[in-house]
């Protein structure tokens, strides 16, 4: 027996892990869509998914500081992406929003905000935490922290 609960999907009877239902947006800078899971070179990465939009006042903090987080695992060679979501928001407001804040990972444009209650995310901003096999790690509701948001970026890039 098989249950979705909120787009997730949990096998009944068993205490694992929510897995993420794969997903694929168009991005924001155009160009090819924004998907995960997130493979490159055959390899299926550990993601970050941060939830945003330009009119959401507590993003226009948060933002710039997943930006900087994410450049610096990145910069350091950490195995983990980065994915933005900007949802239920004008795409040039959303991109001109994040291209301000310092974005360099993709951002997929959810303008009618579909994927983040599949990922029980009821509001901006959130961030979801994906490990490799494609199950939620976490889920932070609301501005996370730059020391939470690394602290949960290397646990999901340490090998399982």
């Amino acid at each position: 027996m098989v249950a979705v609960v909120i787009g997730l999907l949990l096998t009944a009877g068993s205490p694992g892990p929510l897995s993420v239902t794969p997903f694929s947006l168009p991005s924001l800078r155009g160009g090819a869509p924004v998907s995960v899971p997130v493979v490159r070179h055959g390899t299926r990465y550990p993601v970050v998914v941060n939830f945003f939009a330009s009119w959401c006042v507590p993003c226009q903090t948060e933002l710039p500081q997943v930006a900087t987080v994410a450049d610096q695992l990145m910069s350091a060679g950490t195995k983990v992406a980065f994915v933005g979501v900007d949802g239920n928001d004008d795409p040039g407001s959303g991109l001109a929003f994040a291209e301000h804040a310092g974005v360099r990972f993709p951002i997929g444009a959810d303008h009618l905000s579909e994927v983040a209650p599949r990922l029980g995310v009821p509001g901006y901003p959130a961030t979801v935490f994906i490990d490799a096999s494609g199950h939620v790690a976490d889920v932070v509701r609301g501005p996370v922290k730059p020391a939470t948001l690394r602290h949960w970026a290397l646990l999901i890039a340490l090998p399982h």
